[in-house]
Parts: structure tokens; C-alpha cells; sequence
């Protein structure tokens, strides 16, 4: 699943969810809402749920059901899962370069982007440690040290978590342990890691809680010796999406949630009846609406 996969990485801040207000990896309480769609989620908002169902049927037919037997089996719900997934990141990432980009060239450079967030209303008034933050993460974005940023080059910058942007990983760790590391010994004891875990009102929640986060700093703690190192917090951070893509979660929690009987394949039927799964419920909300206004007509 997205949100479990990303749970950990939306401690860093990324760069675009604070800039654009929203971040392929900052997931909230809806993160399977019109996942599945992907480009086509934006035509759902006006759809009856007929409209939908013959949407899904299409989206089934003509670009998911590669065997044509009128089911969806794991392995072709992981490649459109996969499609949706990076097809969405990459289109993000392109809108927020060519807005920066004025002058239409192929590369842009700090002050360029500065200006770009300059112009959006809803950018927060930048601090000491969030300039400096920008500047550090452009750097090391900027591989061939120009001080200009090309598109590829953009894309490590604006998510510098995903995996094949493994030389921005180190960066985020610094700023995961330079969040916490309250004596400034670039080390994170127990109490400094769980320090931003949870509200302080949770701290008094019980010892189920207590005992959680003392055998997940302990499965951390590679070596036993009592504190974090930078090494083991980049291996608590980043393992999943070194094994797995975040796209086959979401597909495997789709199955899950819809094949009925179990037998590897979601069906019309199996779809229909979950539709809530992959469309989301307020589309359906939304559509139902929509239906009672046009029989009023």
C-alpha cells in the first residue's frame, strides 16, 4: 500500500508537499481514493454510477486485461499499477519544472525556482533551516555542478526519496537525524528518536505503545550499542523501497480487498461490488448526487 510504504519517508518534509501544498508521498486518510484511475481520475467527479461502471469496464478492457479473459489477475493489476504510479510522479514533477522554467530552456537555476515559489500564494515564509535545507538538497541534485538544474536533475530535487534517486537518500537521512538529534552528536539515542514519533499526549498511552517503539528502535539498532547511527536509520528508512515498488503494494492491497473468492483474479462482479475501492467513496458520493439532480430534470 502507498501510505504504508511512504509511512516513514513523509518524516522528511519532501521538498513539493511543503512548496505545492501536496506530494506523491505524502498520503493522508484517502490514499486509495482514485489511485487506480490514474489519468482518468479527473473525469470521474461528474459521473453517474453507471458512468463508472462503464468507465471501469473500459479501463479493463482496453488498457488493464492483457490475457482478454475479463479478469484482472496480480501480475496485469501491478503493471497498471506501476503505469499510474510514475506516470502521475512524472507529470507532477514536469508541471512544477516548466512553472519555474520562464524562459523555456532546458535547464533552471536556483533563483529561477526561488522567484517560482515567490508566486505561489500558499508557500510559508522560509526559515534559516528551511533555506538552507533548499540550498543543500539543489546541490546535490545538481550532479554535473553547473548550479543549474536540468529536468532529470529537478526530478531528484523535487523527490529526492524515490529509489532511483539513491544519491539523494543520504541527505534526507541527515535531516531525519538532524530533526531529533537534540545534543547535536549526529547519533539518535531512544528518547531523541521517538521525539517526533507522536503528540506528547500520547506518550502517556500505555505500554503496548512503549513496547512497539522500543522493539522497533532495537530492530534499528544493528549493532546493539544503544544509539542510532546514520547507516541504521538509511536502513530503517529506505529498505522497502529497495525490495519492493511502492506500485505492487497498492495492487496487492487492491487484490486483497476485492477478490471474494480467492481465486487470484478480480472480476466485473468483484469490482462492481468494491467499487468504493477504486474510486473512492467520495466519486461515489458525488455521483449519486449527480443522478438524483438529472432524474429531476
Amino acid at each position: 500500500m502507498f501510505n504504508k510504504i511512504f509511512a516513514c519517508l513523509s518524516i522528511f518534509g519532501v521538498l513539493h508537499s511543503v512548496i505545492y501544498g501536496a506530494s506523491h508521498s505524502d498520503i493522508d486518510d484517502h490514499s486509495h481514493e482514485h489511485v487506480f484511475l490514474g489519468e482518468y481520475a479527473t473525469n470521474v467527479l461528474n459521473m453517474s454510477p453507471k458512468e463508472l461502471e462503464d468507465m471501469l469496464f473500459w479501463l479493463v478492457e482496453q488498457r488493464i486485461d492483457h490475457d482478454k479473459d475479463m479478469k484482472v489477475d496480480i501480475y496485469e493489476l501491478k503493471h497498471w499499477m506501476s503505469h499510474v504510479y510514475h506516470h502521475d510522479l512524472e507529470n507532477e514533477i514536469m508541471q512544477a519544472f516548466f512553472d519555474c522554467n520562464k524562459k523555456k530552456d532546458h535547464d533552471i537555476t536556483f533563483k529561477e525556482y526561488r522567484a517560482c515559489l515567490a508566486r505561489k500564494p500558499d508557500t510559508p515564509s522560509p526559515t534559516v533551516k528551511s533555506e538552507n535545507r533548499l540550498v543543500a538538497r539543489w546541490k546535490r541534485a545538481d550532479q554535473d555542478g553547473d548550479s543549474r538544474l536540468s529536468l532529470t536533475e529537478f526530478g531528484a530535487f523535487y523527490a529526492p526519496d524515490e529509489l532511483h534517486h539513491q544519491h539523494m537518500h543520504g541527505l534526507l537521512v541527515d535531516e531525519y537525524i538532524e530533526d531529533r538529534d537534540s545534543d547535536e552528536d549526529f547519533h539518535l539515542t531512544f528518547q531523541e528518536f521517538i521525539s517526533q514519533s507522536v503528540d506528547e499526549k500520547d506518550l502517556n498511552s500505555g505500554e503496548d505503545w512503549e513496547l512497539s517503539l522500543n522493539e522497533r528502535f532495537d530492530k534499528i539498532d544493528e549493532n546493539k550499542d544503544g544509539i542510532l547511527s546514520h547507516p541504521e536509520v538509511e536502513n530503517y528508512l529506505f529498505p522497502v523501497l529497495y525490495d519492493h515498488d511502492p506500485a505492487d503494494e497498492e495492487a496487492e492491497h487492491i487484490m486483497s480487498e476485492t477478490d471474494d473468492d480467492k481465486d487470484g483474479k478480480i472480476s466485473h462482479y468483484e469490482m462492481m461490488k468494491h467499487l468504493r475501492v477504486f474510486v473512492g467513496s467520495q466519486v461515489l458520493q458525488q455521483g449519486k448526487l449527480l443522478m438524483r439532480s438529472r432524474d429531476e430534470l
